[in-house]
């Protein structure tokens, strides 16, 4: 059978976004989906012979922030850093591999504008899925953290509300702006002690915050799923993460970073969900006392069988976009997950977190966002820090 394609990339190793697939098989691109993969004979404007090299679905980074938080303080300024700072980031990510993102948490008319501009053509860089900005409680995390000295991105980032039929009312108004995704923050991060301090040197931060009330958290999870939206939560401990998941939420940003899983009883309730837990495991960086924790508690995640899609909490001012995600994936392999599961966490169980069934793995039909790597990741997960060529929606942005 002969298919003719616009590209047919042969002779790669290939991994599919679940397994590798035996043998060589060659990947034919057709527009901007993938045509075949297999055997076939085709005909191709252009052939690319991928000998030595690792063929897999792009890169999906789950959990970052795309907007400088710390310099736009104004209109102005914002405008300027989407201008001509962001362009420097989303290049990185591609450079890194990296063909889709999550925001989670960046001011909603300025994300949803950057979103649009992706869309486009306005704007090269990873397709970009976004749930604007989060629910809080009042006088909390970010809004007197992270946004402490930005009131103008706080107002614009975070809904902070202690009612139930308020938080219904911007779950709405959310919906019509079609975000794709909830994003709420039950709690802080860097924990210190009872009551609940926000303790980060690096960030200037020591200020005591606030739990979101039990009927607030229920209201937005379930008016988020009256629009067939996902809502994903921000915790830190098991309490918190238990007070989530039990509101009906489908994913835990961060999940329990400071105290060893001591049940099943959150992996239960991740696994009756059908819920994420999202690692972001590159804040050890913030709390390296937590590192033993984190690494354990995640390989109980994976082995029970929950969904882990790979997110890296990259925002500006601490590393580089790219280098940030690579970071979070060799985590991972810290932790003791084998790099296949890696790769699967990075793809497919990413894909699936977004409810992008045209991404995160290699088969007819599906959208061409691949990644050629020189090396073979399979052995070591390092070596998808070598990546030779990208393709987004069937064309080659990095590479060739």
């Amino acid at each position: 059978m002969t298919i003719p394609c616009d590209i047919v990339i042969k002779n790669a190793r290939v991994f599919d976004g679940e397994k590798l697939i035996e043998g060589s098989p060659s990947v034919g691109i057709v527009g901007n989906k993938i045509g075949f993969v297999g055997k076939n004979s085709a005909s191709a404007v252009r052939e690319i012979d991928a000998s030595g090299r690792f063929l897999m679905p792009g890169l999906i980074d789950c959990h970052l922030h795309l907007l400088n938080m710390w310099t736009a303080l104004d209109p102005a300024r914002m405008a300027a850093d989407i201008g001509s700072e962001l362009k420097t980031r989303l290049r990185a990510l591609l450079a890194a591999g990296v063909t889709t993102v999550k925001s989670v948490g960046d001011s909603e008319d300025d994300i949803l504008r950057v979103r649009s501009m992706l869309s486009a053509g306005e704007l090269v860089g990873p397709r970009l899925y976004a749930t604007g900005g989060a629910f809080a409680a009042p006088d909390s995390h970010p809004g007197t953290t992270i946004f402490s000295k930005n009131p103008w991105m706080r107002n614009r980032a975070v809904f902070e509300t202690d009612s139930p039929h308020r938080a219904r009312e911007a779950v709405r108004c959310k919906a019509e702006n079609k975000v794709d995704a909830i994003k709420i923050v039950h709690q802080g991060g860097c924990k210190h002690g009872d009551p609940y301090f926000f303790k980060a040197a690096a960030l200037g931060i020591d200020i005591q915050i606030l739990r979101l009330e039990r009927a607030v958290l229920e209201a937005i999870i379930d008016e988020a799923h009256k629009h067939r939206l996902k809502a994903t939560v921000h915790t830190v401990d098991q309490r918190a993460a238990l007070e989530a998941l039990e509101a009906g939420a489908d994913g835990l940003e961060h999940g329990v970073i400071h105290e060893p899983l001591v049940d099943d009883r959150v992996i239960e309730l991740l696994l009756a969900n059908r819920a994420s837990y999202v690692p972001t495991l590159w804040l050890i960086a913030f709390e390296e006392e937590t590192a033993a924790t984190r690494y354990a508690n995640l390989r109980r995640i994976v082995d029970a069988g929950v969904r882990a899609p790979m997110g890296s909490d990259t925002f500006c001012g601490f590393g580089s976009f790219g280098e940030i995600t690579h970071i979070e994936m060799e985590h991972y392999a810290r932790a003791g997950i084998p790099p296949l599961k890696i790769l699967k966490m990075a793809t497919s169980d990413a894909a699936q977190h977004l409810d992008a069934n045209d991404l995160g793995v290699i088969a007819p039909g599906r959208l061409a966002d691949l990644i050629l790597v020189d090396g073979n990741p399979e052995a070591d997960i390092s070596a998808l820090r070598n990546i030779s060529t990208l393709f987004k929606n069937g064309q080659v942005l990095v590479g060739i």
